[in-house]
């Protein structure tokens, strides 16, 4: 089931969440920057950051576990999920008062997890465990992967993660991915917790029921 958190977020709400910040380049003697030349064998690369640079560096297997671990998590692409809502379709209008569905469209190990790498003597694997939609009107939801809608169901509200628009309006919705990777390696471990972010518009409109009267 999805929890309900009234209210819009404070004026100061940080920007877009992102996977954490690259580690520091390591220092010349425990790494050899990558210019396409030889390295020593077994040697892992990594991405860096110097200042406002990426920078890819090779470096040996253990001088720093949880940097390799960082490294690897900007490796596997992860992405935020893509979103189902309804009504299906680019320009399609929710109404008020009816139920709108909300899910993570055709999870993959990317989107959703869990993804696995290994490199290094380091191996770590990241997933999802909850979606939080920002419904734009002020209401926000946690759900997991919610429920695809489908036809036939009718005006019943989602079984697991959806909204009901009480004004009409065009609003931004934004989908939160909450996600954990665990790494381990040499005889250590960690997590990283981190969230990705994708928004869709909606619009919302009335329905207009007509009367007409015969002569």
């Amino acid at each position: 089931m999805c929890d309900k958190s009234p209210g819009k977020p404070s004026p100061g709400k940080p920007g877009k969440p992102e996977k954490p910040d690259l580690p520091a380049c390591p220092p010349s003697k425990d790494a050899i920057p990558d210019d396409g030349s030889n390295h020593p064998a077994d040697w892992v690369r990594v991405r860096c950051m110097e200042g406002s640079l990426v920078l890819l560096f090779w470096v040996a297997p253990g001088v720093n576990p949880a940097q390799l671990a960082r490294s690897l998590l900007d490796e596997m692409e992860l992405t935020p999920i893509d979103i189902g809502i309804t009504p299906k379709g680019p320009n399609a209008l929710a109404l008020v008062g009816l139920p709108v569905w909300l899910w993570v469209d055709d999870p993959s190990s990317s989107t959703w997890g869990p993804k696995t790498i290994a490199a290094g003597g380091v191996t770590m694997t990241a997933k999802a465990h909850k979606v939080v939609w920002d419904l734009g009107d002020g209401d926000k939801v946690s759900c997991g992967k919610g429920t695809e809608w489908h036809y036939g169901v009718g005006e019943e509200p989602s079984p697991t993660c959806g909204h009901t628009y009480t004004e009409q309006g065009r609003f931004t919705v934004e989908a939160t991915s909450y996600w954990t990777a665990d790494w381990s390696g040499y005889g250590q471990s960690g997590s990283f917790a981190f969230e990705l972010t994708r928004s869709q518009r909606l619009d919302v409109g009335e329905l207009q029921v007509i009367v007409t009267s015969g002569r």
